[in-house]
């Protein structure tokens, strides 16, 4: 082959793998968007909204437990998004078909919803609701709103407990049950269905099993003596909103009031309540998930890192983590 049939080939095959790999190139970048689209897209909210539905139809054929006296004085408490005010109506439903059923169920909705300064109006469900639901209109505390205005209502010298609820969660029958037991057997803790530690990039550590906790999540429901928040604990709770990560993080500021009061948290895992179970169940709803969610806003990570530089520059961090010290320029 002499010299120029080699270069004419050269010039022709070259164009040919350039094609080659920019065709690899797109579909690579198709790949990327479906995967993208399938795992964290539309098509990932598609999911949840059917298993949601798919759950809500096996949440319908549960019956009536048989009722078992509660210890004491139980108040169940939470608040709500203004786009939530219907389907919380599902939430409130399975509090009420509990083998212990509470008191009383406070709802705590504000005026405005803090974020984007929208009213609520209330459905019907809710101007003419269960006997023991009570409906309170209050300032928005952010997410911290369930549990902050219950304890200023509840008389600090009060024999009651007060079972923190979600929104978008659905209870099985023995959740109270199971919370109000490993109260009587541990009194002087917070007993929660999910808690985690912080790791050394500040993300969130999954507890197994039964165990002690750093932070104690509202979503799965935690049970806590009115004794427990002590005196101080609205104050401290609106001083840190202060600082918009701990706004969106009313777990971690919850959980670091705890510490600051000495009192411990600890996850549960009873067969008829825990993290699995919830799982199992699909107890959380897929609206959980959408942008209104009060716990929207930031990475979770960097939320519990910004959240503790703040609180550390006040002196009350008292979570165990990593060193609070704000991140490099």
């Amino acid at each position: 082959m002499t010299w120029s049939a080699t270069y004419r080939l050269s010039r022709g095959t070259l164009p040919f793998m350039l094609k080659v790999l920019v065709l690899l190139a797109l579909a690579a970048a198709v790949g990327l968007a479906v995967s993208w689209i399938v795992h964290w897209g539309p098509v990932k909210r598609w999911r949840r909204r059917l298993r949601t539905r798919r759950h809500l139809r096996r949440w319908a054929r549960i019956a009536t437990p048989v009722e078992r006296p509660c210890p004491s004085r139980v108040v169940v408490s939470l608040t709500v998004a203004p786009s939530r005010l219907i389907p919380l109506q599902r939430t409130v439903a399975t509090l009420l078909n509990q083998s212990c059923v509470p008191d009383e169920i406070h709802i705590n909705v504000p005026w405005k919803f803090r974020r984007t300064g929208e009213d609520y109006v209330l459905p019907a469900w809710m101007l003419s609701p269960d006997a023991r639901v009570m409906i309170h209109r209050v300032e928005d505390d952010g997410p911290a709103t369930k549990t902050v205005a219950t304890v200023e209502r509840i008389d600090a010298s009060s024999d009651t407990l007060v079972i923190i609820a979600d929104d978008d969660t659905l209870y099985p029958q023995r959740a109270i049950e199971a919370l109000l037991r490993a109260h009587v057997s541990d009194s002087a803790a917070v007993h929660g269905c999910s808690g985690y530690g912080l790791g050394p990039s500040w993300e969130s550590v999954l507890a197994k099993g039964e165990m002690d906790v750093e932070v104690i999540e509202g979503w799965a429901g935690f049970v806590a003596h009115r004794r427990h928040f002590a005196e101080g604990f609205p104050e401290h709770v609106r001083a840190a909103n202060e600082c918009r990560s701990c706004l969106l993080h009313d777990d971690i500021v919850v959980s670091n009031w705890f510490a600051l009061q000495g009192v411990r948290r600890r996850q549960i895992h009873d067969p008829s309540f825990n993290r699995r179970l919830m799982r199992e169940l699909g107890a959380q709803q897929d609206y959980g998930y959408l942008p209104d969610a009060l716990h929207q806003g930031s990475a979770p990570a960097d939320r519990a890192r910004l959240a503790a530089v703040f609180l550390s520059g006040l002196g009350l961090w008292r979570l165990v983590s990593p060193s609070p010290q704000p991140a490099p320029q």
